[in-house]
């Protein structure tokens, strides 16, 4: 069950997941489109269901945002992570012609002025990524310029309209493609292998990561030898190659399929990064 409507990444990820899944499990997987409320749906379906194993949620950092501005919705401590899907890393991109032409005269710029940072819509997952960005780098704390998505964002960076970009390769690749745009920085625990030239942010002293990274969930309660069962049969059906194409295809990192300690850490960790970022811009109470 996913909150993206039919061909959204989230989507396609579970799609994908599910080529390989009934060989492995026995069994038919369908997939469940409940797409609003920024995963609030989502959550609210999963908590109707019984907690038995046969209710999967395929879940992103949004589902932790919109949690923690909506108490009444099940908590990250309701659920018990599964297995991590996808990890695609963002990477900071400016225009060919900008003046930032460094990865140093960005962060100088950005400690002088706030810089325009084109991201998602306010409190939204890459809102918490510039700010967290903003902070590690100490810079004058960003300006969110807010865009409906990727598209739009990559349009307005070639247009001069904000200063920066943070967007994963995928969404930038045609614009990368013909120079449209260069990438400063990216923004993962090693460079990326498309991209061997480009550093990381923690190369140049930037304690910040940034990635949209998707993974599977079922309500706590869940009896153990049925979350061991899915925990296994998920990677296994997400480590053969037509999975594998498909993280290659969409530009996204080869180790992006983890197991439950390795995802539940990681939720862990957005979840309290969530707290502290929508607290600092006044958004959670």
């Amino acid at each position: 069950m996913t909150h993206a409507g039919v061909g959204g990444g989230t989507d396609i990820t579970a799609r994908m997941m599910m080529v390989s899944a009934p060989a492995e499990f026995g069994q038919e997987f369908t997939v469940v489109n409940r797409t609003a409320g920024s995963g609030a749906q989502a959550l609210q379906y999963l908590a109707s269901r019984p907690a038995d194993g046969h209710t999967i949620i395929l879940m992103t950092q949004t589902h932790l945002l919109t949690m923690l501005r909506n108490r009444n919705l099940p908590q990250l401590s309701d659920l018990i992570p599964l297995a991590r899907a996808t990890e695609d890393p963002q990477m900071i991109l400016v225009r060919r012609d900008s003046p930032l032409r460094t990865p140093e005269e960005l962060l100088a710029a950005g400690r002088a002025r706030s810089l325009r940072f084109g991201g998602t819509h306010v409190g939204g997952v890459d809102h918490v990524a510039i700010f967290a960005f903003g902070r590690a780098a100490q810079l004058q704390q960003p300006t969110l310029v807010p865009f409906r998505g990727g598209g739009d964002i990559v349009i307005n960076l070639v247009g001069g309209n904000i200063d920066v970009g943070l967007l994963n390769p995928a969404e930038a690749e045609s614009q990368l493609r013909a120079g449209e745009v260069r990438p400063l920085m990216v923004m993962s625990e090693q460079r990326l292998s498309g991209f061997p030239n480009v550093p990381t942010g923690k190369e140049l002293g930037i304690n910040a990561t940034a990635a949209t990274v998707r993974g599977y969930a079922v309500l706590r309660g869940t009896p153990e030898d049925r979350v061991a069962r899915l925990e296994q049969g998920l990677i296994r059906a997400m480590s053969g190659p037509i999975y594998r194409g498909y993280l290659e295809n969409t530009g996204q990192s080869l180790d992006s399929v983890a197991g439950r300690e390795v995802w539940g850490r990681q939720l862990t960790g957005f979840y309290e990064e969530g707290r502290e970022a929508l607290t600092a811009l006044g958004l959670l109470r």
